[in-house]
């Protein structure tokens, strides 16, 4: 590890007591030490932070980087520089790749190639597909930090699993006694199945068509039946990308009542609505679908009370091509959108700036709670002494207008475009190395391989 000495000064430090203008000293990977003022750190590379905001690296527990995958859409690469350009350090990717994530022989493959290709630090998920438990097994043995399963057909690759599936993983789990979370895209299938046919009967192809063949009912009776099946087993769930504010009601119920139970949104359900749905058509293709500015506001709500415990990104990285083929007919467009640079950037927006909830929510949402659901924590997500160097600086007074072209994942395009978002990350840090530098010609430092895998138990180690 190198002993390089590296001061932080002039900025406003986001600690868990709050934010204070402090000076930070960085040896190595590590903060080192928070104090008033730095000057007399001799021998030190100096970063000055007049004027900006620094909060710990985001955790992103929901991207689709896809690897290994032939067709290569994304990748550790081109993800981790998109990651770097929104601030986020580390991410947790899920099982989605070819094959589906499901085998500990899987997760070995892929942890190798997050030894080759990453730029961030990144953890994985395990998938569910109704796999024997010595399998789901191996999976945990290779230090997944979680699994995941969909209730509805919607993931290409991923089959639904079945209340059967769903409730023996949670027994599996319960019996473990390892407090992994489960983490399940909830949506009836039947109830969705049926919207799109009467969609599509109706010769519906319209962008809302989308949002009104899988409302926010659908989404609301399969977080219902998995909070059953939670609470019956005593097991965690992990409700993931919830766009339903009747759906985050009952999670709110469930934690009063004492359930193991987080939940994630993502920045498509707090910042876009049905506009931007009809604007972009199948570059706004997603599941769940974006709700209207009714629904929005309602999910704001438990944003604001603390039900909602983690923002992600659900990044998914479509060629133009493929989105381009729902112009004329919505259901020919893939399900998912790109986000992971815009998502943090367009939330201290929301956060800090519009609604004025503090940037301590911010950085519970976008980094501290995602990383201690997912055990990378007190090493990740907070800014304390012994913790690993990851930071993002905000500008919280520089607005920029979102394009695809400038975007730094593989595929060029994004929800967000033509919007303006009033805060930007100038910089960012991964464990004491700068790792971007807006002000740059070339703003992506490190090289593939430049990341790490991070596994179960990591922020304890």
């Amino acid at each position: 590890m190198s002993d390089k000495v590296t001061i932080v000064s002039g900025g406003t430090v986001v600690t868990s007591d709050g934010p204070v203008r402090a000076d930070l000293v960085i040896r190595g990977e590590k903060i080192a030490t928070i104090t008033t003022d730095a000057a007399d750190v001799a021998g030190a590379e100096r970063i000055d932070a007049t004027g900006l905001i620094i909060v710990p690296g985001g955790v992103d527990a929901h991207t689709h980087f896809r690897e290994p995958d032939p067709r290569h859409v994304e990748g550790f690469e081109t993800g981790s520089m998109a990651a770097l350009a929104g601030g986020v350090t580390s991410a947790v990717e899920m099982p989605q790749a070819s094959p589906t994530s499901s085998t500990g022989e899987h997760i070995r493959e892929k942890r190798r190639l997050v030894g080759e290709n990453a730029m961030i630090d990144i953890a994985l998920w395990g998938g569910i597909v109704g796999q024997p438990a010595e399998q789901i097994q191996e999976m945990i043995d290779e230090g997944v930090v979680a699994l995941k399963a969909f209730m509805p057909a919607s993931s290409p690759g991923f089959p639904a699993a079945d209340d059967q599936v769903l409730l023996d993983t949670f027994r599996f789990l319960a019996d473990s006694g390892s407090n992994i979370r489960f983490g399940i895209h909830c949506e009836n299938d039947t109830l969705m199945e049926q919207g799109i046919a009467r969609m599509q009967a109706a010769g519906r192809k319209d962008p809302l068509a989308h949002h009104e063949s899988r409302p926010p009912l659908v989404e609301t009776e399969a977080v219902h039946r998995a909070l059953f099946f939670a609470e019956l087993t005593e097991a965690w769930l992990y409700v993931c990308h919830c766009a339903s504010a009747d759906a985050l009601a009952l999670i709110k119920a469930a934690k009063a009542r004492g359930a193991n139970v987080e939940v994630e949104t993502c920045p498509q359900y707090l910042s876009l609505d049905h506009d931007d749905l009809v604007k972009h058509g199948p570059f706004a293709r997603c599941a769940p679908a974006i709700r209207d500015r009714a629904e929005v506001e309602r999910i704001w709500e438990y944003v604001k009370d603390g039900t909602v415990d983690v923002v992600s990104s659900d990044h998914c990285g479509y060629t133009v091509e493929e989105k381009q083929a729902g112009l004329e007919d919505i259901w020919q467009a893939p399900l998912g959108l790109s986000g992971v640079q815009t998502m943090y950037p367009a939330l201290f927006d929301e956060i800090v700036n519009k609604r004025g909830l503090g940037l301590e929510r911010f950085v519970e949402l976008s980094a501290t709670n995602p990383a201690k659901v997912f055990t990378l924590y007190p090493r990740k997500g907070v800014i304390q002494v012994g913790s690993d160097a990851d930071l993002a600086f905000y500008d919280p007074n520089r607005p920029w207008e979102v394009r695809g072209e400038a975007m730094l994942h593989r595929n060029k395009w994004t929800p967000f475009e033509g919007k303006t978002i009033g805060a930007s990350v100038v910089k960012t840090m991964l464990r004491g190395q700068l790792a971007f530098d807006a002000s740059r010609p070339e703003p992506i430092v490190p090289r593939p391989g430049d990341g790490r895998f991070l596994p179960r138990g990591y922020g304890a180690s």
